[in-house]
């Protein structure tokens, strides 16, 4: 067995040594909490997903056909485990002097900058 002094004698001579050894204590951590994750995901198996009872959603004001292509997008993402509660229609938002400013500022801008002649 090697003495402390000429494992600190190689490791000065070859410096990568020490990068090696690094690696390879990461390599086996990394194999090791592999193999117990797999070990977990076989031992403990998830529970059988109990699928959902299509309960229709009423929403006054809102048309049939939305709230089914709603339900049909949560199913589809997420899973016939599932439901939709609620649907709650936002009302539109008024249209505000500010926005309107801010359209006309932009578009002033806009006819300045491509009026200059880029040189």
């Amino acid at each position: 067995m090697p003495s402390s002094g000429l494992f600190l004698a190689t490791a000065t001579v070859f410096p990568w040594l020490n990068l090696l050894w690094v690696l390879v204590g990461i390599t086996v951590l990394l194999f090791a909490v592999a193999g117990v994750g797999r070990w977990l995901a076989a031992t403990h198996p998830d529970a059988p997903a109990k699928p959902a009872a299509a309960i229709p959603v009423v929403v006054p004001g809102l048309e049939e056909e939305i709230t089914t292509a709603i339900a049909a997008a949560v199913y589809v993402t997420l899973g016939a485990s599932a439901k939709v509660t609620s649907v709650t229609p936002v009302p539109p938002h008024a249209v505000s002097v500010e926005n309107l400013m801010l359209t006309w500022s932009l578009e002033g801008r806009r006819q300045i900058y491509t009026s200059h002649q880029v040189r």
